[in-house]
């Protein structure tokens, strides 16, 4: 324990990680902090302490809070209401963050790291791993990107918080990539890969459902519980809640076309009131028998290995994912006209800029342009009559 501090308490190592009790306003509070060193345990000691001792209306400002007592802060707060697979990508940057600016950089105040500070990062990100070993290749630019968010997402947490002035990542200019060209998949293409689930009942409603809903896959499409699918009104329950965050945080209504609708039927008939274990599961998507990992009727957590299977056999485009039945059923709305700002609360994009991006591949409504009957020398007077 440090001989120096500036709260009541005290620190102690347990397993992994360490215990952190402060006495504050006549009262003990107990944390567990998930810190590499006793160090970096402390200074979430005292960023804890200060708010703790603030008004009670809010956290109090911290003055020259150091970088590691942010990432606990942000861990502790923000982290949790974001959807499981963000939590998961933002963990890995997070962890290249700390390794940066704790270990090589010896956990800088707050108010001290500059637009220098940050492009050095990403220089030093893509030769090295988070752990901070060195790759024997450089990393792509869009790991880059992705950190650099993460970052920026970071420190626009602080600026809520007035721990810092603004943001120095916002300063800082995105790398350049190449971005992934989705694969669209043609008519009968999508129908081969149908053809080619027939056998797995399940995989074959899951590719079925990301087809035609647009919804996510594995942070969507395997958490859809019975009870939020509306056969009578024809309408999917996107849920987000604590159980289960979506993207954007926000649940939603996505309409089902009649194939999805029969198809969900059916598999409800089949499915829906079967006992495991003397109960009924909740899960559209579960395990029907027993597995080494899983018990009959808990939820399956992914269908990529079968999925990624059925597109080989099905003999699709090179680097097609689970995630371009998504891009697919975006596109196609947008090609049939339908409007962005519908497709975008259907799709759960928070931005409908985001949503306008895929115009690009929605080629097809342009035809109209050139397939309009041609306008006849004399024959204006009567387009306008």
């Amino acid at each position: 324990m440090a001989t120096r501090k500036n709260y009541p308490g005290s620190i102690r190592r347990r397993g992994a990680s360490y215990q952190v009790r402060l006495y504050v306003g006549g009262q003990y509070h107990a944390f567990t902090v998930d810190a590499e060193d006793q160090a970096e345990a402390e200074a979430f000691a005292r960023s804890k302490y200060n708010e703790l001792a603030g008004a009670p209306a809010g956290p109090a400002p911290v003055q020259d809070e150091p970088f590691s007592a942010l990432l606990q802060r942000f861990k502790a707060t923000e982290l949790p209401q974001r959807a499981l697979n963000t939590q998961k990508a933002y963990s890995v940057s997070m962890g290249a963050l700390r390794r940066f600016f704790v270990n090589e950089q010896g956990d800088p105040l707050l108010r001290s790291i500059t637009r220098g500070q940050i492009e050095a990062f990403l220089h030093w990100r893509r030769t090295h791993k988070p752990d901070g070993t060195i790759r024997k290749t450089a990393i792509s630019g869009r790991v880059i990107e992705k950190d650099r968010a993460m970052a920026h997402n970071l420190f626009a947490f602080a600026e809520r918080w007035d721990l810092i002035d603004s943001n120095p990542v916002a300063k800082t200019k995105p790398p350049k990539y190449d971005k992934r060209q989705y694969v669209i998949l043609k008519a009968d293409e999508y129908e081969r890969l149908l053809g080619e689930c027939d056998e797995n009942p399940f995989l074959r409603l899951f590719v079925l459902l990301l087809g035609e809903t647009g919804m996510r896959c594995e942070s969507e499409g395997l958490w859809l519980r019975w009870e939020n699918v509306d056969f009578e009104e024809g309408f999917i329950w996107i849920a987000s809640n604590e159980e289960h965050r979506t993207k954007s945080g926000q649940g939603r209504w996505v309409p089902m076309t009649p194939r999805v609708r029969t198809a969900l039927r059916e598999h409800s008939a089949d499915y829906r009131m079967g006992l495991y274990g003397g109960a009924r599961t909740p899960w559209v998507f579960h395990h029907p028998y027993a597995r080494r990992q899983a018990q009959a009727g808990e939820r399956i957590g992914s269908l990529r290995r079968a999925f990624d299977a059925a597109a080989e056999r099905a003999k699709l485009p090179k680097g097609f994912t689970q995630h371009d039945l998504r891009h697919r059923r975006i596109t196609m709305w947008l090609a049939e006209g339908k409007s962005a700002v519908l497709v975008k609360e259907a799709v759960g994009h928070s931005d409908l800029r985001t949503t306008m991006a895929y115009t690009h591949l929605a080629r097809e409504h342009l035809r109209s342009l050139v397939e309009d009957r041609e306008v006849r020398p004399g024959s204006l007077d009567e387009l306008v009559s």
